[in-house]
């Protein structure tokens, strides 16, 4: 009797790394009865993890699932899921007919259920980062209450993972796909471990990964508080493989438009707690921040204060971002979306454009130095030169190294892929992306 070939599945996974990570459980989750593919009109089943954080991912989200939703063959279902179905779950029943199934954030026991899995093991992942890195989401929700944030509500209270379990996912990524880079994502990376153990507790859950086989480890989105001196002081004495790159979003400096936004701290905790960051981990650390411009009490003042500190203080790494009157939020509420759109517009790409020079100029202290780099993939543009990134370019959101392998050098034994690590020479910098020279593999 032949084997009847498994159903196609096709997934579009939207919005930041820990829906990238929602969405390879549950492709792992139907592996048992689909089987991947990259064609959509030859899918079985189309899936769409949505974003639903601000006003652009809300339309990206809709549009997606209307463009999926023609490349439908007949019989087939497109499911949507995530945050803004979760957000717009009563609306979207009645006026989004294109998706046969809605489901809410993390869907894995109505999608076992829904398709009469069996496996249903949840610790498990189909990567859709490349095999040199993975995301570990060590925590669900959060307790902030931020006045231009929606995430509380769509996600719930801050929810942590056990150590034990994050663990056993993490040896699982490296034994599976063999990956050397770990990157850890949350809503709020600070908050870690306090309602499940009564502590700050990132610290021993390091320790506990920096046992593994894993060449780095990344962390992303502290929120800036108390706990990241206590990480600070862990980084300078206690990691072996735990990078000392700090990914702490302030969003602004001004002492009005931070208590307007709630951020739970003044311009003064923000500076001593920056400055402590630099001083401490010095030159061979990396400090990387994100800030929203027009927010609606940032007037002239509050902006040029935002750009002088910017430009003062000099961040490897910022991101820009503008504000959006969200509903549902404490923001939307209290205050009227007063900053006209040109103004954020502008904002925007002035703090961009000072902030291309800082970085450029912040870089150049790895030029003409010998870096380990990871090795990412191929670049097609590029006629298939092996890109990676170095220790201080996280990936997605930073710069990248090409390698500079001349022909006659390319033998089988040199050829890079995902997941290889060597040592390279950076010779050329341009903006935040290296070139680097070959140098061995490790």
């Amino acid at each position: 009797m032949e084997n009847k070939e498994k159903p196609r599945v096709y997934l579009v996974s939207l919005g930041c790394s820990k829906n990238t990570v929602d969405s390879e459980r549950v492709l792992k989750l139907l592996e048992e009865k689909y089987k991947p593919t990259t064609d959509p009109s030859e899918a079985d089943l189309i899936l769409v993890n949505t974003c639903g954080f601000i006003r652009p991912a809300v339309e990206e989200s809709i549009n997606t699932i209307l463009q999926l939703a023609d490349y439908k063959k007949p019989g087939a279902k497109l499911v949507a899921f995530g945050c803004f179905v979760k957000r717009y779950m009563e609306e979207l029943k009645k006026e989004l007919h294109e998706a046969d199934i809605l489901l809410p954030t993390e869907p894995y026991k109505e999608i076992c259920n829904l398709f009469n899995l069996k496996g249903c093991k949840l610790n498990q992942r189909e990567l859709l980062t490349p095999r040199s890195y993975a995301y570990l989401k060590i925590s669900e929700g959060c307790n902030r209450t931020c006045s231009f944030c929606a995430i509380p509500k769509i996600r719930g209270k801050f929810r942590s993972k056990p150590i034990k379990e994050l663990v056993e996912e993490a040896k699982y990524l490296i034994d599976t796909y063999g990956i050397k880079e770990l990157v850890i994502v949350s809503q709020d990376t600070s908050y870690y471990g306090k309602d499940l153990y009564g502590k700050f507790a990132l610290p021993q859950l390091l320790d506990e990964l920096q046992k593994l086989p894993v060449k780095w480890i990344r962390l992303h989105y502290l929120y800036p508080a108390k706990e990241v001196y206590t990480l600070v002081d862990y980084l300078k004495k206690d990691s072996t493989k735990v990078l000392p790159y700090i990914d702490m979003p302030i969003q602004h400096i001004s002492e009005k438009v931070l208590k307007d936004m709630r951020r739970g701290h003044s311009k003064e905790f923000l500076l001593q707690l920056l400055n402590h960051i630099r001083e401490t981990l010095g030159e061979n650390s990396i400090l990387r921040t994100t800030v929203i411009v027009g927010f609606p009490t940032e007037g002239e003042r509050e902006f040029k204060e935002l750009l002088k500190f910017i430009e003062e203080f000099q961040f490897d790494y910022l991101g820009v971002f503008k504000y959006y009157h969200e509903e549902d939020t404490p923001a939307w509420e209290k205050f009227e979306d007063t900053v006209e759109e040109e103004v954020k517009e502008e904002r925007k790409r002035l703090l961009e454009t000072v902030q291309s020079y800082i970085s450029e100029e912040r870089l150049k202290r790895f030029l003409e130095t010998e870096q380990e780099i990871l090795i990412d993939g191929l670049d097609e543009d590029f006629g298939m030169v092996p890109v990676g990134r170095a220790w201080f370019q996280a990936p997605e959101v930073d710069g990248q190294t090409y390698i500079d392998i001349y022909p006659e050098e390319e033998t089988e034994n040199l050829k890079l892929k995902e997941g290889d690590l060597i040592k390279g020479f950076l010779t050329e910098q341009e903006g935040v992306d290296f070139k680097a020279n070959f140098l061995t593999k490790l």
